[in-house]
């Protein structure tokens, strides 16, 4: 299919990193519900970006901070057009009162994933979970002397958004004369809703990350960005009847507007559909704070817009991780939250993987 000349590129690893730090619970709900299941959720995951970084070290032949096909391990500097991948590490409370480190690894391409393709997958999230093993050891439900259960279990989880079905596990194996390796794990395949969408739709009102999903989806089905502004219009009008929570609402706007991207050509006529359903739901929220600034931009100057935009997009991530994480955050930090700088709002992203106080994000 053809692409729109005028239309920004679909920005979907961002997207993912925000979503399953923002709705894993809902995520594993939907996903993987028998892992779902035996966590805790009254212990909030903790999110090991810097642990997830230590195991996979630097891409080779890349700069920092880029995406390739090899996912940070395979060693190879090819590009995979149209493909993404996202790589989640937490770290939550099992329901037995054990641990667990969460690797969950999100593909996100333009088209089926081949044989070729889930082999390297495959091979990928073994090496990821040896590297997890070896780091922080065994993954398997051991027996310390005071009779309780052991902490250091792993579960690999991956998700492929463009797979409309499979086998529900894939395989790792590399085997010579009888001896070797042989790791299985569970795969989602994503687009298999596509053909459950009245399912989906269905359980949206309760769960929010179906709307997650509902994004990637129509963002899978409507390659073409001149024909998503009916759909995303759609789903917004959807998302702004279902009685989320603020917050919620907040961070699905955002995911929402960066999975379905349009051609800059329809942003006026989505922006003024915006503002009706603002008026129908008496909303005063649903604007994001990235395309605000846009807006903003055209008049002052395309460029200087979209980086203001990006930073309360960012400012606006750190208070949700925030809340989530400490409870309620006093109206003093939220506004220099709001004034800070890319460059502060980055070091503060990054002390808030280890820390356990609120002062402690601040260096305080």
């Amino acid at each position: 299919m053809g692409h729109d000349a005028d239309a920004p590129a679909d920005d979907h690893d961002s997207p993912w990193k925000e979503a399953l730090e923002v709705f894993l619970p809902q995520c594993l709900a939907l996903l993987a519900p028998d892992l779902h299941a035996i966590i805790d959720w009254a212990h909030p995951p903790q999110f090991l970006d810097k642990e997830l970084q230590a195991i996979a070290g630097p891409r080779r032949g890349l700069p920092r901070g880029s995406t390739d096909s090899s996912g940070g391990l395979d060693g190879s500097s090819g590009k995979a057009p149209g493909r993404l991948y996202t790589d989640k590490l937490a770290r939550v409370r099992r329901l037995d009162g054990g641990s667990a480190r969460l690797l969950i690894h999100v593909e996100v391409q333009g088209g089926p994933i081949g044989p070729r393709a889930r082999i390297l997958f495959a091979r990928r999230m073994y090496r990821y979970r040896y590297r997890l093993e070896d780091r922080y050891g065994g993954s398997f439900n051991h027996t310390v002397h005071n009779g309780e259960s052991g902490s250091r279990a792993i579960y690999s989880l991956g998700i492929l958004t463009a797979s409309r079905g499979g086998a529900s596990h894939l395989v790792h194996c590399d085997e010579f004369l009888g001896q070797g390796v042989r790791f299985t794990f569970p795969v989602v395949h994503m687009a298999q809703w596509l053909r459950r969408w009245d399912e989906l739709e269905a359980l949206a009102p309760a769960n929010p990350f179906a709307v997650v999903v509902m994004a990637q989806l129509t963002a899978l089905r409507f390659r073409r960005k001149a024909a998503r502004l009916d759909p995303k219009v759609d789903l917004m009008r959807r998302l702004a009847g279902y009685g989320y929570a603020r917050g919620d609402i907040d961070a699905l706007v955002r995911l929402v507007d960066w999975m379905i991207a349009l051609p800059e050509a329809l942003e006026p006529d989505y922006m003024r559909a915006l503002e009706a359903l603002e008026q129908e739901h008496a909303m005063t929220y649903i604007t994001t704070p990235e395309r605000v600034g846009l807006r903003r931009g055209r008049a002052e100057g395309r460029v200087e817009g979209r980086i203001e935009g990006r930073v309360e997009g960012q400012a606006e991530l750190l208070l949700r991780q925030l809340a989530r994480r400490f409870g309620t955050i006093p109206d003093t930090t939220t506004a220099r939250i709001r004034s800070a700088t890319a460059a502060q709002l980055e070091i503060w992203a990054l002390n808030f993987v280890d820390a356990e106080t609120l002062d402690e994000v601040f260096g305080d």
